[in-house]
């Protein structure tokens, strides 16, 4: 029985820009060969694999479902190359291919999506699909190279890097602070407006003297699944909330908001994890991401300086 030879380079990287650009013709463009050549080479891929890649319209080309699934691949097999010849002497060692990342929403919009515009110009080469959403996504079922994630870290598969400690404080709007005063003890905190996020029943508090973490149930006034909304309201003197230091930092600086005293009870900290697909050495553009963050984030991040 023989086997298929190996993929051509050039259909992978053909496959790779008519995905991006949508267009046959400028993919050809791009790679330096006609329109006929590059619908023939495709053709041809396609035929090897029994499957069809694209669904052709009038205007452009649309990754089927087949296409979808086998982008990915594409994508892996031209950064191991384009790593492995930045290995070499003489090589740029600049990265390329498209680094597939997921973040939490409000943290990738405020944190993130700077470091990742360094990054981005550092290395004109490399693409990146950034999502941002508070669902925790399966990395290898959704073709993730890397996520950010803030929450106690479980699964055996993943390796992960913490970046930084995340602090989080009870704190209220001075106006609101104002009206209802500061309150005096854990009795009187559980009377309180509180602005809770949505599946949260209440805040686990530190004893300041230490011991285990308790849960506290305070009466919610807002309800949301929005940690920006709840900050807004917080802002607003509508109530209590929990807040990491990443996202009111300023607030806290500026004397917009005040953090609640520690005699009240301290929230757990939690890490910000970098977490990837564990069992292989991760690719150079994971790498590099690594490191960025690190040096940016670490040891002492910028919020809490």
């Amino acid at each position: 029985m023989i086997s298929n030879p190996p993929f051509d380079l050039l259909d992978l990287r053909l496959v790779q820009r008519v995905a991006q650009a949508g267009s046959l013709s400028a993919a050809a463009a791009a790679l330096g060969m006609t329109p006929a050549a590059a619908s023939r080479r495709l053709t041809v891929l396609e035929a090897r694999l029994g499957q069809r890649l694209f669904a052709r319209t009038t205007r452009r080309l649309r990754a089927t479902a087949e296409g979808e699934a086998f982008l990915p691949h594409v994508e892996r097999i031209l950064a191991a190359t384009a790593e492995a010849e930045a290995a070499l002497p003489g090589g740029s060692g600049a990265l390329s291919g498209t680094l597939r990342l997921t973040a939490p929403a409000t943290f990738g919009r405020k944190v993130l999506a700077p470091v990742m515009a360094e990054l981005l110009a550092a290395h004109p080469g490399l693409r990146l699909d950034l999502l941002l959403t508070d669902t925790v996504l399966d990395l290898v079922a959704s073709g993730r190279d890397a996520a950010v994630r803030i929450a106690p870290l479980s699964g055996q598969t993943l390796t992960a890097r913490r970046l930084a400690y995340n602090r989080r404080l009870l704190c209220a709007a001075p106006s609101w602070l104002a009206r209802h005063g500061v309150p005096a003890d854990r009795a009187a905190l559980l009377r309180q407006d509180a602005l809770l996020l949505e599946g949260v029943d209440g805040w686990v508090l530190v004893p300041p003297r230490g011991g285990p973490p308790e849960r506290v149930r305070p009466v919610p006034r807002m309800v949301s699944n929005s940690n920006e909304a709840l900050r807004e309201a917080c802002l607003a003197g509508l109530g209590i909330g929990l807040h990491s230091t990443w996202d009111v930092g300023e607030h806290l600086r500026r004397g917009e908001l005040v953090a609640l005293p520690a005699a009240l009870g301290l929230p757990e900290q939690l890490g910000i994890w970098l977490v990837f697909p564990g069992g292989t050495a991760p690719p150079a553009r994971v790498r590099a991401l690594t490191e960025l963050l690190v040096r940016r984030l670490g040891p002492v991040p910028p919020w809490d300086a």
